[in-house]
C-alpha cells in the first residue's frame, strides 16, 4: 500500500542552518538592491519633474519591433553593417518614421536624430550634459586612453594640445607625401582587373599619417612586418567599431585574433616613443620627426599616455582621411564634367609652379567621414524636437540614455537642402 506520509516532510526532517556570514551576505545583496532600487526612483522622479518644468512631450515616433529585447532589429542591423548596408537601413527608418526616433534595444531605450536643431544641442549648446559612456571601453582595447576616450576636461586639454601640433607641422609639404603617392599609383598600374580603391587609400593614409607623426611609414620596414602591422591595424579597427556599436555589450565581442592585433599596433609605436624619448634623456636636439611625441610627453610625462594619444592619431588620420578620398573619387568619376573643371585646376596650379589648393569640391557635405556618432546622457536635459503629435515639442533625454544622431542624413534631407540632396 502506498504511504502518502511518507511524501510529507514530518517536522525536524528539514533542518537547513544558515550560517551568520552567509546571512550577512544574504542581507548586505538585498540592501544594495533596494538601495539601488530607491535610488534610481529618486532620479526618475527627479528627471520627470525636470522634463515637466522644461515642456516636454512623449515622442512621436517610436520604432516597433516583433521580437522579444527587439532582436529583429539587432538582426537586420548586425546583417546590414556584415553587407556594407548600415546607413541604408538607417535611411529606411528615418524615412519610413521622422527625423527623431525613440528606440529600445535590449531593454535600454535611447533616440536616434537627424533634426539640426537636436544635433546642434548635442555637440554645442548643452554639450556638457553629454559624454561618450560605454564607447571610451568598447575603445580602450586598441587606442587606450586619448581624445577618442576622453572626456570632460582631459578632452579639452587633449583638443587644445593636438591643435597646438598640428598648428607646428608642415602638413602643406608635398614632399612627406609624394613618395606615397607614387607608390600607390605604381600599385593601381600594375594591378589587373578591377581594383577596390578603399584598402588602397587606407594603407595609403596609413602610411602618411606614421610619416607625419613618427617619421617612417610602414614601408620602411622589411615587407613582413609593415604588412604584418597594416593588417593587425584593420583587424581592430573593424572589430572596435561593432564593440561601439554593441554600447553596454560591448565584451561580448572579442573575436579570437582582436587582442593580438591590438599588441601588435601598441608595439609597433612603442620603439618610437622610447627613441624620441631617449634622444631627451642624452641632450640631443629633438630631430623634427620626434618633435611631436617629445612634445606629448612634455605634458603627459608618462610613455604609456604618449603612444596612446599617438594611436589615436594614427587612427583619426587614416579613417576620415581614406573615406574622404573615397568619396570623393566615387563621386568624380560618376560626374565627368566636374572631374574636368578639377584636372584643368590642378593643371593651372601646377603649371604656374604655385601651391595645391583645394579644389572646389564638396564631398564633405553628402559623405561626411563620420556619418554616425552617439552619446550618452549624463545628466537629465532636453533636445528641442521630436516630441508632441507635431514633433515640435521638446522631449525628455534621461540620465543615462543614448542618442544617436547622423550627419550623414541630416545633410542628405531634401527639406534642407532641396531636391538634390542627394546629388553631388
Amino acid at each position: 500500500m502506498f504511504n502518502t506520509k511518507s511524501l510529507v516532510p514530518q517536522s525536524g526532517d528539514l533542518n537547513i542552518q544558515l550560517s551568520p556570514g552567509l546571512l550577512l551576505i544574504l542581507g548586505a545583496f538585498i540592501l544594495f538592491w533596494a538601495c539601488r532600487y530607491a535610488i534610481k526612483a529618486r532620479r526618475y522622479q527627479i528627471d520627470a519633474a525636470f522634463g515637466e518644468d522644461n515642456g516636454s512631450e512623449p515622442p512621436q515616433h517610436v520604432l516597433k519591433y516583433k521580437w522579444p529585447l527587439a532582436l529583429d532589429i539587432v538582426k537586420r542591423g548586425f546583417q546590414a553593417g556584415r553587407q556594407q548596408k548600415l546607413l541604408a537601413l538607417f535611411t529606411e527608418y528615418f524615412g519610413q518614421l521622422g527625423s527623431t526616433v525613440e528606440l529600445t534595444i535590449f531593454g535600454g531605450t535611447g533616440y536616434a536624430t537627424v533634426d539640426p536643431e537636436n544635433i546642434e544641442t548635442i555637440l554645442s549648446t548643452h554639450f556638457d550634459a553629454f559624454h561618450l559612456g560605454p564607447r571610451n571601453m568598447a575603445m580602450m582595447s586598441m587606442i587606450g586612453e586619448g581624445i577618442f576616450t576622453q572626456d570632460g576636461p582631459a578632452w579639452k586639454h587633449s583638443r587644445e594640445l593636438l591643435r597646438r601640433q598640428f598648428v607646428r607641422m608642415q602638413h602643406k609639404n608635398l614632399e612627406g607625401f609624394r613618395e606615397h603617392v607614387e607608390n600607390m599609383i605604381d600599385c593601381l598600374r600594375n594591378s589587373e582587373g578591377v581594383v577596390d580603391l578603399e584598402p588602397v587609400f587606407y594603407r595609403l593614409t596609413l602610411n602618411t599619417t606614421i610619416a607625419i607623426i613618427l617619421g617612417r611609414s610602414v614601408e620602411n620596414f622589411n615587407h613582413e612586418i609593415g604588412d604584418t602591422f597594416s593588417k593587425a591595424f584593420d583587424k581592430a579597427s573593424l572589430v572596435t567599431a561593432t564593440r561601439v556599436r554593441l554600447g553596454d555589450l560591448y565584451f561580448l565581442y572579442a573575436p579570437r585574433g582582436f587582442v593580438a592585433a591590438c599588441n601588435t599596433v601598441k608595439s609597433y609605436v612603442d620603439p618610437f616613443v622610447r627613441e624620441a624619448l631617449q634622444q631627451g634623456r642624452d641632450g640631443k636636439e629633438k630631430s623634427d620627426k620626434y618633435t611631436f611625441i617629445a612634445d606629448l610627453h612634455g605634458e603627459h610625462r608618462d610613455e604609456r599616455l604618449v603612444r596612446d594619444q599617438v594611436i589615436n592619431v594614427l587612427l583619426a588620420g587614416r579613417d576620415t582621411t581614406a573615406a574622404t578620398m573615397s568619396y570623393a573619387l566615387r563621386l568624380l568619376v560618376r560626374y565627368p564634367e566636374t572631374f574636368k573643371k578639377v584636372r584643368d585646376e590642378v593643371d593651372t596650379v601646377l603649371g604656374q609652379n604655385k601651391d595645391i589648393t583645394r579644389s572646389h569640391i564638396q564631398p564633405l557635405r553628402p559623405y561626411p567621414p563620420v556619418p554616425i556618432n552617439t552619446r550618452f546622457c549624463k545628466k537629465a536635459t532636453t533636445l528641442p524636437r521630436g516630441g508632441g503629435l507635431d514633433g515640435r515639442s521638446p522631449i525628455l533625454v534621461w540620465e543615462g540614455m543614448p542618442v544617436a544622431y547622423s550627419v550623414y542624413h541630416m545633410q542628405s534631407r531634401e527639406d534642407l537642402y532641396g531636391a538634390d540632396a542627394g546629388t553631388f
